[in-house]
């Protein structure tokens, strides 16, 4: 059985790293390659080995719920019949009585209008998340209510209670309960897993550089950064991680960079 890669979005939009044009790029050419991306619960059996195929299998995931997920995302990853992922920060999410924006597909503004125009609070709100679920194109999970640094700002007790805020809305707004977190500034601890299992996730996604075996750990779900829209670099990514031996000497030295910076970010 391959390796599974997670890629982490979090715009898409003209003005920033991933373009609509290149997104849809991106899902044509995961759809030509025979790519197939599976629901949470299934991401979930296969990584805890209760399930084993041989698909070639890619999960997609958009941090901190901004609105272009909605107005761009969303009616592409419908057009190609993909699945993805979105974590919003349940504090920034707009409550609206005027409606969810309009999309790229619902023709009456442009892509640029609805880009300048229409998003003055550039997040998603309730509104548009649970049409997004209910869509079953994204299913949601928890970015944590406020988007704090815990390792550097927070004790124990503010954790917990960002954990239960952010499943609480998130159940009472798409009706569904959230399976995932993924952790704000990829900060996270070991020691936090308890809380994470007490409120009801069962994986949790992190910033750590790399794609996923069968048995691994469910609560440190490692992903691959888009930060290019070219589809010569998500290419690229992909073919390297479908190669063990590179794909594990790629996540080494990247691993190795990253402490590194670590590192000098804490020094005086």
């Amino acid at each position: 059985m391959s390796r599974i890669p997670v890629l982490m979005y979090h715009h898409i939009a003209d003005d920033r790293e991933v373009t609509p044009g290149q997104f849809e790029d991106h899902l044509k050419y995961l759809k030509d390659t025979g790519y197939r991306t599976p629901d949470l619960r299934e991401f979930y059996d296969i990584v805890t080995g209760a399930k084993k195929t041989n698909d070639k299998l890619i999960v997609l995931t958009f941090d901190d719920g901004y609105a272009d997920n909605w107005i761009c995302a969303w009616p592409i990853l419908k057009k190609h019949g993909l699945r993805a992922i979105v974590f919003p920060t349940t504090s920034r999410l707009r409550e609206t009585r005027e409606g969810p924006n309009p999309t790229l597909t619902d023709g009456a503004l442009s892509p640029r209008t609805i880009q300048t125009e229409r998003l003055p609070e550039g997040f998603l709100s309730w509104e548009e998340l649970k049409a997004m679920t209910d869509s079953g194109v994204f299913e949601a999970g928890s970015h944590t209510h406020t988007h704090r640094n815990f390792v550097k700002r927070s004790v124990y007790g503010d954790l917990e209670q960002e954990l239960d805020t952010s499943s609480r809305l998130i159940a009472e707004h798409t009706g569904v309960k959230p399976f995932s977190i993924a952790w704000p500034w990829g900060q996270h601890e070991k020691s936090w897993e308890s809380l994470v299992k007490k409120n009801g996730y069962k994986m949790a996604f992190t910033t750590v550089t790399g794609v996923n075996k069968p048995g691994c750990d469910p609560l440190y779900i490692k992903r691959l950064r888009v930060s290019k829209g070219a589809i010569t670099w998500l290419k690229s990514r992909l073919i390297l991680h479908r190669l063990p031996v590179v794909s594990e000497i790629y996540e080494k030295i990247y691993g190795l960079d990253g402490r590194i910076k670590k590192k000098f970010r804490k020094a005086p």
